[in-house]
């Protein structure tokens, strides 16, 4: 569910994360060569196959001066109505939430500084729903949510920062747990221009 993650900053209890770490969050990305309005809208979507599904929640835009909470409640019930969600949707919900996470921040510099401002504090995900693994393992979104954002703030240092032991440890979880709920059976959605980090980034000019 949405809300900022929590920071674990000792001596204090749940310090809240930066507004860039709610994926209720109101901001305007492409992903897959749409444009969304917020990572929860787009994850809801990518649940289903069937375009025409995708393209009924892309379609659900904010009202005129609602909250950010509101309209990530609608979306999130939306996605609960349909019947035909992709096959494979328990093994790559976790990845498609961080390529639609790492979308938003490519393309939004001003996200980029906020959660790179967090410093190396460990992130916690805000409270949220849980699921039960095909080994009988209950897992929940909250540690997935605050996981990915810390992935995210490692990728967006520099290289010569990046703590590349700690991006390694997730991506494995990640993969570990895509291949213990069945693997990858469809495309993932997304486009290559669309996740480029300033890390990745040719330098410009020539020789």
């Amino acid at each position: 569910m949405g809300g900022p993650c929590r920071l674990k900053v000792p001596g204090k209890l749940g310090s809240r994360a930066p507004p860039c770490t709610d994926n209720f969050q109101l901001v305007k990305f492409m992903f897959d060569g749409k444009e969304w309005h917020s990572v929860e809208q787009c994850y809801q979507a990518y649940k289903f196959a069937e375009v025409s599904i995708q393209d009924k929640l892309r379609k659900t835009l904010p009202y005129a001066d609602e909250k950010a909470s509101g309209h990530g409640m609608r979306v999130w019930s939306q996605g609960q109505r349909y019947a035909n969600v992709r096959k494979d949707w328990d093994a790559v919900k976790v990845e498609v939430m961080y390529l639609a996470n790492r979308a938003k921040y490519a393309q939004n510099p001003d996200f980029q500084e906020e959660l790179l401002s967090t410093g190396c504090v460990e992130i916690d995900g805000a409270p949220s729903t849980s699921w039960t693994t095909k080994t009988g393992q209950s897992v929940n979104w909250s540690l997935f949510n605050g996981l990915i954002q810390s992935r995210l703030r490692e990728e967006l240092r520099p290289v010569e920062e990046q703590d590349t032991a700690l991006i390694e440890s997730i991506t494995n979880r990640f993969r570990d747990y895509c291949e213990g709920e069945g693997g990858v059976q469809l495309p993932l959605p997304g486009h290559e221009d669309e996740l480029i980090f300033p890390s990745q980034a040719s330098p410009s000019g020539g020789g």
